[in-house]
């Protein structure tokens, strides 16, 4: 597989969900808070807030690196799949058993299916 390609998908993956979470934050926090607490849904409000910007710089980053060389983009992906392995620790180590979070494996199967294609990526890489 061309790291032109994984480098693209994962790059409008991650931009297009930090701009989904700038612009419909306080959604995705009602969605995601199990409270009636009104500052608890707000803080999960903010938590979209803050993951937006991180999600819009990985993003940019790797769609504006889609033309570098073979080892750069190699090492692009190793760091996106150490970082995916992290994020579904915390996902499936710590928010499924949250009683605050309305978090289900449903929620994270975008993020399991790239990490799937940024290792098939890096595996696969021309």
């Amino acid at each position: 597989m061309k790291t032109k390609l994984s480098l693209s998908i994962l790059g409008v993956y991650n931009t297009l969900m930090g701009v989904i979470m700038m612009f419909f934050a306080s959604a995705l926090g009602n969605e995601i808070v199990l409270s009636e607490n009104t500052d608890v849904i707000r803080m999960g409000e903010l938590f979209h807030y803050g993951l937006s910007p991180a999600l819009l710089i990985i993003g940019l980053m790797l769609f504006l690196s889609r033309n570098c060389s073979i080892e750069t983009a190699k090492n692009l992906l190793m760091g996106y799949i150490i970082g995916t392995i992290v994020l579904m620790y915390v996902f499936f180590g710590i928010m499924t058993d949250e009683s605050l979070m309305n978090f289900s494996i449903e929620s994270a199967m975008p993020d399991v299916l790239m990490l799937a294609l940024s290792i098939f990526g890096y595996l696969k890489a021309k």
